[in-house]
């Protein structure tokens, strides 16, 4: 069965089920369900971080001593509410949140979510793949990092460097389970279709299989820690513009969606999600600014599918809502 039709499947039964979110049976039963976070270790179990003695010199474990200690992975609630949020904050793009969300969904049959598929969001430049990704994590209450591998000209970072190299470190992303305390954070990957693919070290593609892999992923061997470190949990979202250059084994890794450009039915919805952005930026509550039915005219004739384009209209109005206050 198709992908697409495993997932109308799923939310048939969901759809069949009460609205209300009620934990399964099996999930009243679960023992963590006490607690409102699952904790897991992602380092060996007896693994001890050396002691930094030379107090002149700057920690190079500092960035993840904190994995010495269990994290915890990060379980939404509201799940469906949240879901239904996104997609009417991002309506040009519904099987993007439908992908991303399967793995949430497992939560309300089995109390706590499953291990998630990557996802490799494929689509025009300036159509919203990583608006959307961002989008949903945040709104579920995930942590969220983003990196653009489009200029990354080896996996070095990814991998970790060797002790050996006078600027060694651990991984990035295993430093991102450590500055999170999550073991389940989202890490959005831009441009990996443009990654160098004969970098000195070797190439990002090739790097990024071991971690969307579930069968290496939870032994990832950092190359500075040297051992293993397990990122299963993580939720990764990849994009790209051209599939042609994105390897065969990374796509076989990936739940594939197609992201089309949005068109002018979708400028109100997105043109206000951009405005509730710009309010949480610059710390003002949400509802400081709004468009009135000219601004929203204007903003539909002049959207050409590009948002990046649609969030500068956006800010040369509420810029301009500004001056008029102080004229008033």
């Amino acid at each position: 069965m198709p992908e697409s039709d495993d997932f109308d499947f799923l939310i048939a039964l969901e759809n069949s089920a009460c609205d209300e979110e009620e934990p399964s049976p099996l999930a009243e039963a679960a023992p963590y369900r006490s607690d409102p976070y699952t904790y897991i270790r992602v380092l060996p179990e007896h693994y001890q971080f050396p002691e930094h003695r030379r107090k002149t010199q700057p920690d190079p474990y500092e960035s993840v001593r904190r994995l010495a200690h269990p994290v915890k992975i990060h379980e939404p609630t509201d799940i469906r509410a949240r879901i239904r949020d996104v997609e009417q904050a991002c309506p040009h793009a519904p099987d993007a949140v439908r992908a991303m969300a399967q793995a949430d969904l497992k939560r309300l049959e089995w109390g706590m979510s499953g291990i998630a598929r990557p996802v490799l969001l494929a689509g025009p430049p300036g159509c919203g793949k990583s608006t959307v990704a961002r989008m949903y994590y945040r709104t579920l209450g995930y942590e969220v990092m983003a990196m653009n591998v489009g200029a990354m000209g080896d996996p070095l970072s990814l991998t970790g460097t060797h002790q050996t190299f006078g600027d060694a470190k651990p991984s990035t992303i295993v430093e991102c389970l450590a500055a999170t305390g999550m073991a389940n954070p989202c890490v959005i990957l831009d441009e990996v279709d443009k990654a160098p693919t004969d970098g000195r070290f070797g190439s990002v593609q090739n790097a990024l299989l071991q971690f969307l892999d579930r069968g290496e992923c939870t032994q990832f061997r950092d190359v500075f820690l040297n051992v293993p470190v397990d990122v299963s949990r993580v939720r990764w979202v990849l994009t790209a513009n051209d599939l042609s250059t994105v390897s065969e084994p990374l796509k076989s890794r990936c739940h594939i969606i197609h992201v089309n450009s949005p068109d002018t039915t979708h400028a109100p919805a997105l043109s206000m999600n951009i405005i509730r952005q710009i309010e949480q930026e610059r710390n003002l509550r949400p509802g400081w600014f709004t468009l009135d039915g000219v601004e929203q005219r204007v903003l539909a004739q002049n959207f050409t599918g590009d948002m990046r384009a649609l969030r500068r209209m956006v800010e040369i109005i509420v810029d301009q809502q500004v001056r008029d206050w102080a004229k008033c």
